[in-house]
């Protein structure tokens, strides 16, 4: 706005903080090396069962489906911006994949092909929901429809026709999900090509997307005269 172009030097120095942040997530909050991340405060009403940012009463750990999101979310900004540098600096191809895979491992993570009673998606309900892990093995899904569930809304990136101007970064996703093709089952298909030649990265599908957007667009769940409730209306009558 200021100059008419883009700001090139910013987004060099930003993008090596926020790359430092991101590896503190990685080595600190994904105990398990699982791609599903504890979060304690994420600046939202995270409303749950226990308090996140203390050890838990049972032991074990709490995996949280809005942590994880927000990890998804945060691996398509770092794409993003990878990418905008890649189209004047090629060697950041090389960057742009990693998160490409980072974003692909956490999203498959969240939704495992198959029946699975222990991971984040739920789905009877439809919805996402954090999980006790337990010592000995015991998992157990936390079916409180809160905050949590929809912030994998917000993992969703739309990106230009411009990436088709880099070669290798196409050919590494486009290998990536051929030697890995359960990680793309349960998302919006990469290579799906739609409107102008754009490209979605997303959490949710179609079919989740409704799904979700049932909830909070529901007056009896999350959509209030004042905006989206951290807690569903649900839990009134169903404590």
């Amino acid at each position: 706005a200021l100059k008419g172009e883009g700001d090139l030097e910013f987004l060099k120095s930003i993008f090596q903080k926020l790359l430092v942040n991101f590896t503190w997530w990685v080595n600190r909050k994904d105990p398990t090396g699982a791609n599903v991340f504890e979060g304690g405060f994420l600046g939202l009403d995270n409303i749950g069962v226990f308090d996140r940012s203390a050890p838990l009463p049972t032991g074990g750990h709490l995996e949280q489906a809005d942590g994880t999101a927000w990890m998804a979310f945060y691996s398509q900004t770092m794409l993003q911006i990878a990418l905008e540098l890649a189209l004047h600096d090629p060697v950041r191809q090389e960057m742009a994949a990693k998160f490409f895979e980072h974003f692909m491992w956490i999203a498959s993570a969240m939704d495992r092909v198959g029946p699975h009673k222990d991971e984040l998606w739920d789905d009877e309900d439809g919805f996402f929901y954090d999980v006790l892990r337990l010592p000995g093995d015991r998992a157990v899904r936390l079916k409180v429809r809160s905050m949590v569930g929809l912030l994998a809304v917000c993992a969703s990136t739309v990106f230009p026709p411009d990436v088709e101007r880099l070669p290798l970064f196409m050919q590494r996703a486009r290998d990536f999900i051929r030697r890995h093709p359960s990680l793309a089952a349960t998302i919006v298909p990469p290579n799906r090509i739609g409107h102008g030649g754009r490209r979605v990265l997303a959490l949710l599908n179609d079919d989740k997307l409704r799904s979700v957007l049932r909830y909070m667009l529901d007056e009896s769940e999350f959509l209030s005269p004042f905006g989206i409730r951290a807690l569903s209306r649900y839990h009134r009558d169903n404590p």
